[in-house]
């Protein structure tokens, strides 16, 4: 059976009030998670164990900025944005939509390649979904954005291998952050049925339920971690207590 196309959407006046609305809520979150990832990182330019690795924060620091930045532009025009969109002034808002664990700064290096290899990664699941975007103006940015992370899977996967193979007590303290946060990727997912995304896999601005994309970086997180002695962690939400706008399961 032939598959019928989905109709392209080339601006924010083409898409119907429902589907914009959900556009510009779930693009924010990412938006402000890749924001928040990035200004947590970017603590850590002058921290880094190595010179290297300093260069390489600052690198990424720059990609999720820019990422953030990118999206943000996208949405500015969208009914409902922001006020502060519109004023290019996106990172002064008092309001964000990124998940509560990336208000505060990370404790240690461990943390950053935790964050590095399971949210970042998580929300490249996402975009991935979104490669073929009947909406044009996700689209272009999804290509370049896949680009630039496929660096940061290949670092933060050989910082998870190196940190493993240490013998003086790395490996516990880099299990220690994975076990921190695993829940927020889990959670950042959401559930198996959210009729907020409904419109976006409708439209074919999206190929997957977010759900769905959380097996495939399960699957691909596992891998590493059980190739480098480390194991998954055990998590089972209450998505009762699931918050769509922050993406995170609170009490």
């Amino acid at each position: 059976m032939t598959a019928i196309a989905k109709k392209a959407f080339q601006s924010i006046q083409e898409l119907d009030k429902k589907t914009s609305s959900a556009l510009l809520q779930f693009g924010l979150s990412l938006a402000d998670t890749k924001h928040f990832l990035g200004r947590r990182i970017s603590e850590w330019v002058t921290g880094a164990p190595t010179m290297e690795a300093s260069v390489a924060a600052a690198n990424i620091t720059q990609d999720e900025l820019g990422h953030a930045r990118s999206l943000f532009a996208m949405l500015r025009d969208f009914p409902g944005a922001p006020d502060e969109l519109k004023n290019e002034t996106e990172f002064a808002r008092k309001r964000h939509f990124a998940p509560s664990i990336l208000d505060t700064s990370f404790a240690s290096w461990f943390e950053v390649i935790a964050a590095l290899f399971l949210i970042d990664r998580a929300l490249t699941q996402i975009f991935r979904s979104g490669r073929q975007s009947t909406y044009y103006p996700l689209r272009q940015r999804i290509a370049k954005i896949l680009q630039e992370e496929r660096f940061h899977v290949i670092y933060a996967d050989g910082w998870v291998k190196t940190i493993a193979a240490r013998t003086d007590g790395a490996s516990a303290k880099l299990q220690q952050a994975i076990d921190r946060f695993w829940p927020v990727c889990v959670d950042w997912f959401g559930p198996h049925t959210q009729s907020d995304f409904a419109p976006l896999l409708e439209a074919g601005i999206f190929a997957e339920e977010p759900a769905a994309c959380f097996e495939q970086w399960r699957n691909a997180v596992s891998e590493v971690l059980h190739a480098n002695g480390l194991h998954v962690p055990d998590y089972a939400p209450d998505w009762q207590q699931w918050q769509a706008e922050r993406r995170e399961v609170r009490p």
